[in-house]
């Protein structure tokens, strides 16, 4: 008599190496996603840079780059400063240099969008984070703080311990 199909044992061995295969391409998946958020986040502060270093000249030419507080007019915006470079206020400078919408999610984290941001406007900084890691907490984010003196140049920073 001939068997047609898989015995128990068969079949034990078939679903064990499909688990093995299953957690191996689960375990890359997982990685593409950390990838993807530090990408995203290098993305991010690349623009900024560009943005910040297009910036900068304007505000030579305009003759506010020595200013510790000011704002300098580009198409019609009005963008706030710190010796030439943006201020660290999404709001006030960000929004308006990178024509972008930047949602602060400390207060409005219901409101869907690509970026978000969170400053205390106590501190010289602000971070911003992808939708999917819309906290501060959540160490997956890129902190950009403000020139303290005419000879500084503002910092970015990119944490990506969390992503």
């Amino acid at each position: 008599m001939k068997q047609k199909g898989f015995t128990l044992i068969e079949l034990i061995i078939v679903i064990v190496v499909l688990s093995i295969l299953a957690i191996t391409a689960a375990s890359k998946f997982i990685n593409l996603q950390r990838d993807s958020r530090i990408s995203a986040l290098q993305g991010l502060k690349g623009e900024m840079t560009g943005a910040m270093n297009q910036l900068h000249p304007k505000t030579i030419l305009a003759g506010v780059d020595t200013q510790a507080s000011g704002s300098i007019t580009i198409l019609g915006d009005n963008i706030h400063i710190v010796y030439g470079y943006p201020k660290a206020d999404a709001a006030k400078s960000w929004n308006k240099l990178m024509n972008q919408v930047f949602v602060d999610s400390q207060y409005n984290d219901n409101i869907p969008s690509e970026w978000y941001f969170h400053n205390d406007t106590s501190k010289p900084y602000i971070t911003f984070m992808h939708r999917s890691k819309k906290y501060s907490t959540d160490k997956c984010h890129i902190k950009y703080s403000e020139a303290v003196n005419r000879s500084a140049i503002p910092e970015f920073e990119l944490i990506d311990t969390g992503c």
